[in-house]
């Protein structure tokens, strides 16, 4: 091959190499020096919401769950992983003010449920409604219509309280445990009670009354009876399965 022609063929093939390395280059993915580390923003855990409790001695008489007696919305509250909250007095309820007439109705804790704004609110009561106190002070039995009236005032102000904090009625959870004594009043009481709170669009939770082995008073219950009821209550309220606990 002449020396002339061989040059350029030479040349040709060169040209064709760098085109080819060049073109390469082009189109390899750029390789960062180093990479930067994915930082992940550290976030405070929140604050459990509130389940607030208004109630009588079946929920005053005890403790949280770490308590010698703890009491049933303690076990409640623990399982839905809920802080609770307990507005509760002895011998109280929608109509009684206690035996001795020196406590104060459900309808005066309404202040309490604005104060708290609740994620639940649990309302536990009427055992006691089977008596009133008079204007001087006197303990007599109740009426039917007393009872009716005084339960339907305090769903009425409560379901005004309820909305002005935009909650959802179904939130709001009523009960009325019993033992082994008055069975016949809370034949009355407990109905009554049901058909005010269901008026008003509450959620009723039914539990069965407790036996002697677990409110060895006839009313109140032991640590087996607290954990009877708080498993009724979670059990037929339906809040383990709407607020799983995490």
């Amino acid at each position: 091959m002449p020396r002339r022609r061989l040059g350029l063929v030479v040349l040709t093939v060169a040209g064709t190499l760098t085109a080819l390395v060049t073109s390469a280059g082009a189109a390899a993915p750029s390789t960062p020096a180093a990479a930067s580390p994915t930082v992940t923003p550290l976030v405070a855990p929140s604050a459990p919401e509130k389940m607030l409790v208004i109630g009588d001695s079946y929920s005053s008489y005890y403790g949280d769950r770490h308590s010698r007696y703890p009491g049933w919305w303690a076990m409640v509250a623990f399982q839905l992983g809920l802080e609770p909250q307990l507005d509760a007095m002895g011998g109280t309820g929608f109509l009684s003010r206690s035996s001795s007439c020196e406590h104060t109705r459900f309808t005066s804790r309404l202040d309490t449920v604005r104060a708290v704004a609740p994620r639940i609110l649990v309302v536990e009561g009427g055992r006691n409604d089977w008596r009133r106190c008079t204007k001087d002070g006197r303990v007599v039995e109740a009426t039917r219509t007393e009872i009716e009236r005084a339960a339907e005032g305090f769903f009425d102000e409560l379901a005004a309280v309820w909305d002005e904090l935009g909650r959802s009625h179904d939130d709001v959870l009523v009960l009325t445990p019993w033992g082994t004594t008055k069975e016949r009043k809370g034949r009355i009481i407990r109905p009554i009670v049901r058909e005010a709170a269901e008026r008003h669009g509450f959620s009723w939770v039914e539990t069965q009354p407790l036996t002697l082995e677990q409110a060895p008073d006839g009313v109140h219950p032991n640590n087996e009876g607290s954990r009877f009821l708080s498993e009724q209550f979670l059990q037929n309220s339906g809040l383990a399965d709407r607020l799983p606990r995490a």
